[in-house]
């Protein structure tokens, strides 16, 4: 690890000892000084907690969210099989159409066969 120009300065200015030092006992008595200058509070009087009736507002959007998540599913897997439903019928029928012009049976011809069974 090098070090730059400004660090040895430094190094060479100030030494290694640490400069900051604290007074003798500043740590013995700091939390007794730190709470003698905070301004004094009257304790809160306890309250009879009243029994939850209600849900909070949020436990609300939670519920709310989870339909929502529910819901948009739901759709989306219909929708998605009701689009499969719909390109099997499209593919059935130009599969079909393909079949009865290689076996060049016309409209007629098909009906007559499927009337026979």
């Amino acid at each position: 690890m090098s070090m730059t120009n400004e660090e040895l300065y430094l190094k060479e200015r100030v030494g290694q000892k640490n400069p900051f030092r604290t007074p003798e006992g500043y740590f013995d008595q700091f939390t007794a000084n730190i709470m003698a200058q905070l301004p004094e509070r009257q304790p809160m009087e306890s309250k009879p907690v009243a029994k939850k009736v209600a849900m909070p507002i949020r436990h609300w959007f939670y519920a709310a969210a989870c339909v929502a998540a529910l819901v948009v599913t739901a759709f989306s897997f219909h929708f998605h099989e009701v689009s499969n439903v719909q390109q099997h019928v499209a593919v059935s029928e130009t599969y079909i159409d393909e079949a009865a012009d290689y076996a060049m049976l016309d409209n007629m011809d098909i009906y007559q066969l499927l009337a026979e069974e």
